[in-house]
């Protein structure tokens, strides 16, 4: 039986400094930076960046997964190859067009917003302007083109806004007008989405389930736009909002079968999704929402 040797001769410190050191080699004129990430959720990475002369936006290559590969046995070298060629793979060509995000009147019309959770970004939410959403929080960010169909976001802070000199409640309003101009969002049915997955399968079952997203940075802020929520409730009543994920949530018709289970039992399912199934940073809530059609009002079910 084959077993795969594994290396532990190198802390993630000295990992990080070995693959900074080979990439290096292989950018002499560049400078390059390991730097924390701070993501979603309260989860930090270690990234790496390669500052070359007249390249003012970077890839940043994450660390934390080549490590856990160097620990499985991968051998150093390679790693340090996947890493340069990850970034000749993925540095962009022509530089992006980036507005000065500190002039309000420059971003008025493309700021955005996403859901994120809370709790699990409280400290994080204290260097950022937020907006308070049952247990989530609205946060702005400006999608950047970066060409080739490929796109970024730069998440706004405190210190990005401080000269914006505009009231909490005409951003919130503005980022939400936005959002659903620049990335509509979209409601289909789970079974639409799997006979789209596979073509030619027999016609499923309805259960209700309808995904609701929009394809921006962070699509469950679909799930702001009141005028489609009040859409659905008028074709199927109160519903169930299921947090699928920062990308997504699902909407079950309270009224229609397939959920045979008590509110308990609709937490519980929730959060061994979470748990088992969805990636820590793109967690965005345990709990399960319930929409009133007859007030639009949405509950935290508890």
């Amino acid at each position: 039986m084959n077993t795969a040797v594994q290396n532990t001769a190198m802390t993630f410190q000295q990992f990080t400094q070995e693959i900074r050191a080979g990439v290096q080699g292989r950018f002499p004129e560049a400078d390059i930076l390991i730097t924390p990430a701070e993501k979603n959720n309260g989860l930090t990475l270690t990234g790496l960046t390669v500052r070359e002369e007249g390249r003012r936006v970077t890839p940043t290559i994450y660390l934390n997964e080549a490590y856990d590969s160097y620990k499985k046995g991968a051998a150093l070298a390679e790693l340090i190859a996947e890493v340069a060629d990850t970034y000749r793979e993925n540095r962009l060509e022509q530089e992006p067009e980036i507005p000065d995000f500190t002039d309000f009147q420059k971003i008025k019309d493309i700021v955005c917003c996403r859901l994120v959770n809370r709790e699990r970004n409280r400290e994080r939410l204290e260097k950022m302007p937020h907006r308070d959403f049952l247990d989530l929080a609205a946060i702005y960010y400006i999608p950047i083109e970066m060409g080739q169909d490929c796109s970024a976001s730069l998440t706004m802070m405190d210190a990005h806004t401080a000269k914006w000199q505009v009231d909490a409640g005409t951003l919130f309003s503005l980022a939400c007008a936005n959002t659903e101009r620049l990335f509509p969002a979209s409601v289909r049915s789970m079974e639409k989405i799997l006979q789209d997955l596979c073509p030619g399968s027999p016609s499923l079952h309805e259960t209700g389930m309808h995904v609701l997203r929009n394809n921006g940075s962070g699509g469950a802020a679909a799930m702001l736009n009141e005028g489609v929520l009040q859409w659905f409730a008028g074709k199927y009543g109160d519903f169930y909002i299921f947090p699928s994920s920062v990308h997504e949530v699902i909407l079950h018709p309270v009224k229609l079968p397939g959920l045979a289970l008590e509110k308990e039992g609709l937490l519980d399912m929730v959060r061994e999704i979470n748990r088992e199934q969805v990636p820590p940073d793109e967690v965005l809530s345990d709990n399960v929402y319930l929409y009133h059609a007859d007030t639009g009002e949405i509950e935290i079910l508890s």
